[in-house]
């Protein structure tokens, strides 16, 4: 394992001292004192049984050997794959702990919170006016170059407080690239680190970690730009437990849904920014006769933003388009066992379904529940892209997530990327109404299941647990 800083490469004396510099402030207006271990303890999750949550403690509680996987709530993406990981460790009866860096009270986290809330407004903003600002924000998005992986890394030294109390013999699995940094800083002897998107860029890396990427492709442009090749290699997706175990039987169940002649069910999550609720709404206005007309159903999970569903809630009503809102946890279990694949729809049940949940976690679980029982996976290409169902692929938030839509194509399980909405409806309309393209994604589907390409996060904790033995 190549353990040196940046892999031994430079950024260079400018971007070193420019990086020093931005932490030298940060750590002065956050008030970030070095060597101040942040107390940390554990609580049980509310949904996962086994999964314990790393939070704040003064208590001195003790957490044992197991598996830790860093995450971050950065939008959705970064603890879905967190889930992916830590529904294949629970499966094996591994101890596992989740540690987001935004869910503990510190002035290291408080830090990294203010950073993460300007991403989300700017990715709403870059969604919602498109043109210069999407194009400005979708450039800063995809020029992840030395410098940024260089003021990340020193910026990992300054946060290392959050993560500095865990011991060190356990093995570490991360979803976002500073949760890696961090614990490559707090000197953990096994760090294994999750690669997002399929877009390399540098600032996505883990120096001194073992980094795993999804694709082929991705693997040889990380190897051209100097990564060496004892620090990556290629898992597969990131994809949790119940879905890549039954990714086979599912796609089953949807070619016999269209052979039954079945009215399709697509499934449209919101992204954790809330940056496509426009988007929707004019899909939604151009499929409304054939929502009237039960053609199609659209299930339209808005999280756990109380305003897009309000705003969903507020459109639906102004366009006289009969919907349903589910909105407990409880709820969903009842509406995904009233709902299985081999069932008739219930007349009851209006072509919009709405969700939305108290919880964060509860918001980004419920897209994976559902998604076993829907036939079209609406989507931007976020990782999302890379589940094992016939996927639509709605306006990116950001140029590096693009690659994304390539390598779904790639594979013959997504659409091209529908920039707008009249573009996106008339694929409802090819989904909804032909079987052809709908029967070869999910033939596509089988194939990779069965050659293992959704196994990437279970190939994570396989590597992780020979740390455990």
């Amino acid at each position: 394992m190549n353990r040196e800083p940046l892999f031994g490469l430079s950024a260079g004396y400018i971007s070193k001292q420019s990086a020093n510099l931005t932490r030298i402030f940060l750590q002065k207006k956050y008030n970030i004192v070095a060597d101040r271990p942040v107390g940390l303890g554990l609580e049980p999750s509310a949904i996962y049984p086994g999964l314990s949550l790393i939070k704040n403690s003064s208590d001195g509680t003790q957490i044992g050997k197991g598996l830790i996987v860093g995450s971050i709530r950065m939008g959705y993406g970064h603890h879905r794959m967190a889930l992916s990981v830590y529904s294949h460790s629970l499966a094996k009866k591994i101890p596992t702990f989740l540690h987001d860096l935004l869910a503990i009270d510190s002035n290291e986290s408080k830090a990294i919170h203010d950073i993460d809330q300007s991403y989300s407004f700017f990715s709403r903003l870059s969604a919602e006016m498109g043109g210069p600002v999407e194009w400005a924000w979708g450039q800063l998005m995809s020029q992840g170059n030395l410098t940024s992986l260089e003021l990340s890394c020193q910026l990992a030294e300054l946060y290392k407080n959050l993560m500095i109390a865990l011991p060190k013999e356990n093995p570490v699995i991360t979803t976002y690239p500073l949760n890696g940094q961090i614990a490559v800083a707090s000197n953990f002897k096994n760090v294994i680190h999750l690669i997002c998107d399929n877009f390399p860029q540098f600032y996505l890396l883990v120096p001194g970690a073992m980094n795993l990427v999804q694709s082929p492709s991705s693997y040889t442009k990380y190897i051209e730009m100097g990564v060496p090749k004892e620090n990556l290699a290629v898992a597969g997706h990131w994809v949790s437990e119940d879905i890549a175990r039954n990714a086979n039987i599912d796609s089953e169940n949807r070619i016999r849904r269209i052979d039954e002649k079945k009215k399709r069910r697509f499934l449209i999550p919101i992204g954790g920014a809330g940056a496509q609720r426009s988007f929707v709404q004019d899909v939604i206005a151009l499929s409304k006769s054939a929502l009237l007309d039960r053609d199609f159903h659209f299930w339209i999970n808005t999280g756990d933003h109380t305003k897009v569903l309000n705003g969903f809630e507020e459109f639906l009503n102004q366009q006289k388009i009969p919907y349903k809102s589910i909105l407990t946890w409880e709820q969903l279990q009842d509406f995904i066992s009233d709902h299985p694949l081999k069932e008739d729809e219930r007349d009851k049940t209006p072509s919009v379904v709405l969700f939305n949940f108290s919880s964060h976690t509860e918001a980004f679980s419920a897209t994976d529940k559902l998604i076993r029982i829907a036939d079209v996976l609406v989507t931007k290409p976020s990782e999302l892209a890379f589940f094992p169902i016939p996927k639509l692929f709605i306006r990116r938030v950001g140029d590096h997530e693009a690659a994304s839509v390539l390598r779904s194509l790639e594979l013959g399980e997504g659409t091209v990327e529908c920039r707008e909405p009249k573009h996106a409806h008339e694929l409802v309309e090819i989904f909804a109404f032909s079987n052809d393209l709908l029967l070869r994604m999910n033939e596509k589907v089988i194939k990779h299941s069965t050659d293992g390409i959704y196994n990437g996060s279970k190939v994570a904790v396989e590597m992780a647990s020979q740390f455990l033995s």
